[in-house]
């Protein structure tokens, strides 16, 4: 990710464009331009590079309509807040891709990336949540036995992304900072658009 003057840039310092921050802007209106920010170790592990734009764009924009494919970020509708998400859908190598999951809501978005090996099994997640009350959380990790093994985790300041001590207003949302782990491709609700 690239940040000149606070403003996250789209484009990679080889003049590229930075499809994970293009997608993060302009699959919803609620996404705001920090939540850009390109999960670089999970997207490096899985073997996806952020000049690539993704392979699939996918969203289920009311939370009731069910999922559909769209050409590209830019053709998916306004997510409904709490309701409505968007996915996409990266190749990596060795058989592994990687997915990632948006879900705007009214005081929370939660952004995941999920990095799954050739058969389909879950190998790593990038978890972010930013808040409306100017914090957010964010975790990095390995899946082992089935099991979220943390690498990194941190609350930091939505405005700068600079590292804080935990919230209080973190206990009042415990639910909410715990990534879902769809430990198999087949589990994900957008599972039958995924190429097999």
């Amino acid at each position: 990710m690239n940040v000149h003057n606070g403003v996250v840039s789209t484009w990679t310092s080889s003049g590229r464009p930075n499809y994970f921050a293009l997608v993060f802007l302009l699959a919803s209106a609620t996404v705001s331009s920090a939540a850009a920010t390109v999960p670089t170790r999970t997207a490096r592990d899985c073997g996806v590079e952020e000049e690539r734009p993704p392979l699939k764009s996918f969203a289920n924009f009311n939370g009731e309509n069910g999922w559909r494919e769209y050409k590209g970020a830019k053709e998916i509708p306004t997510l409904e807040l709490g309701a409505g998400a968007a996915a996409f859908y990266w190749p990596g190598h060795d058989g592994n891709f990687l997915v990632t999951l948006q879900e705007p809501g009214d005081d929370f978005d939660a952004y995941t990336h999920f990095c799954f090996n050739r058969s389909g099994h879950l190998r790593a997640i990038h978890f972010e949540l930013r808040t409306a009350w100017g914090w957010g959380f964010r975790e990095e990790g390995q899946v082992k036995q089935g099991k979220l093994v943390v690498k990194t985790s941190e609350y930091f300041e939505t405005r700068n992304d600079q590292p804080i001590k935990r919230p209080d207003m973190a206990d009042a949302i415990p639910e909410a900072l715990k990534p879902t782990l769809y430990l198999l491709k087949s589990k994900l609700p957008f599972a039958n658009l995924l190429p097999k």
